[in-house]
């Protein structure tokens, strides 16, 4: 009777048990797919140099804004699915949005698990430097954040996203010996087209809406570069907008994060034209006046229908990357002297010039946009200039004959609410050598006239 009763009392606790361990799995399962709130509470580890998976000291809070702060925050709903599709794992350790970027906290970087050079050398040293050089190869044990449940299993957008490659390199761990302790926010990212204007404005607009997401301001906010591409001319910009920048290449041992984001891929930017379908972009215009307050710009032109201020962006060859020794570009204009001289003529009273950009710093190539009206030129970079027109700006974009032509600044000038047209050569006698165009005076006279009509009405 006692051995039945044993074996009863057996059965009983192992029921227990069972119904015990389904109830730890559900609570796990909701943890890690239910939606966040605006707010979610995460530990915050001792600063001792060293990771613990098991010290918390205090709570902290990390919030996320809807649309505060600004006329244009709530122009979209892009904050709102950002954090209505946040997913949590590794006890809010790491916290992926809309798969598009994610927040991490107590985080260690370690350089020697990512072979590639430093990056940052003078240009000249790294001439005809395959570009894939210039992009690391991560391994497992590059990225350590401590992790006492299961490593996420998530999958950011865009096949060739390298922030798949930051979560294959990803392993948990519960001490490690950092020399160096970064308690600022910082945005880790890896530039593509580094020295073009346009891919260059789209990281910059991403790493501005990550710091407004995180409801961090420019002077609380670093930036981490995760490439090896050696000096470029918008590099300067990088240290302009945010407190400070820096080259993963330069740390030589481990460095230990305590917030640290990475940052959307450029090629996924809500700038970036494969987005031109979308009527608008968040923070656009509050993007702008930030960019122009960084670089201590005044905005203060007025409309003046008499005197328009028009503006010819030239394209001349110039050495930008060691891809290209002999700086040779594409879509030049042929007859500059004689679009200034002919314009000039049809409009005595309008401001007209031309310059080439590309050679002044930042600062006084937004000076002069500031200042510019109308701006006119060819399909390149360049035009991405168009985000710092007066409110009431318009674009002349040139097409040569030749080429593929795509929406890159019609759409911003869709999503600034400015005024546009374009001219295409479509006469294969006005495409010379050294890719040379002739662009039509009469033509770009009339699209002048078309635009002071819609700007002056």
């Amino acid at each position: 009777m006692s051995f039945l009763l044993y074996l009863q009392r057996r059965k009983l606790i192992a029921i227990v048990s069972v119904i015990s361990i389904i109830n730890v799995l559900l609570l796990m399962n909701f943890a890690l797919h239910e939606k966040r709130p605006l707010s979610l509470s995460i530990n915050t580890m001792e600063d001792t140099g060293k990771i613990r998976v098991k010290a918390p000291v205090q709570q902290k809070t990390v919030e996320w804004t809807g649309c505060q702060g600004g006329s244009d925050a709530c122009s979209d709903n892009t904050f709102k699915n950002w954090r209505s599709q946040a997913a949590a794992f590794c006890d809010n350790n790491w916290i992926g949005f809309a798969h598009d970027f994610a927040y991490v906290r107590d985080i260690v970087v370690n350089r020697s698990r990512a072979e590639g050079p430093d990056g940052g050398e003078d240009m000249t040293s790294r001439m005809n430097q395959q570009e894939k050089k210039e992009f690391y190869i991560v391994i497992k044990g590059f990225l350590n954040i401590p992790c006492t449940s299961r490593l996420p299993e998530y999958q950011f957008n865009g096949p060739k996203n390298h922030l798949r490659s930051w979560l294959r390199s990803l392993v948990p761990t519960t001490r490690i010996q950092p020399t160096t302790v970064e308690s600022t926010f910082t945005i880790a990212i890896t530039r593509y087209e580094y020295v073009n204007l346009y891919h260059s404005m789209t990281d910059f607009y991403s790493a501005y809406l990550m710091m407004r997401f995180f409801n961090k301001t420019a002077e609380e906010t670093k930036i981490l570069f995760v490439d090896a591409h050696p000096k470029g001319t918008l590099d300067p910009v990088w240290e302009a907008m945010f407190q400070s920048y820096t080259r993963i290449g330069h740390f030589k041992k481990p460095i230990l994060y305590k917030e640290l984001v990475w940052g959307t891929w450029g090629y996924g930017s809500p700038m970036y034209v494969l987005n031109k379908d979308a009527p608008r972009i968040p923070l656009l215009e509050e993007f702008r006046t930030f960019f122009l307050k960084q670089h201590h710009v005044n905005d203060t032109r007025t409309l003046n229908c008499k005197q328009l201020s028009v503006l010819f962006l030239w394209r001349h060859n110039y050495v930008a990357h060691p891809r290209n020794p002999s700086g040779t570009i594409q879509r030049k204009i042929l007859n500059e002297d004689e679009l200034v001289r002919e314009i000039s003529t049809a409009f005595p009273t309008y401001k007209v010039r031309g310059e080439q950009l590309d050679k002044f710093d930042m600062k006084t190539q937004l000076q002069n946009i500031v200042n510019t009206d109308i701006l006119i030129g060819m399909h390149g970079a360049g035009l991405t200039h168009v985000v710092f027109l007066p409110k009431h700006g318009g674009l002349i974009e040139l097409v040569p004959r030749y080429g593929r032509m795509m929406d890159h600044f019609s759409s911003l000038v869709k999503w600034r609410n400015l005024h546009y047209e374009r001219w295409r050569n479509t006469n294969p006698g006005d495409e010379v050598s050294d890719f040379r165009t002739k662009v039509n005076p009469l033509a770009v006279k009339s699209m002048i006239t078309q635009i002071a009509k819609k700007m002056c009405r």
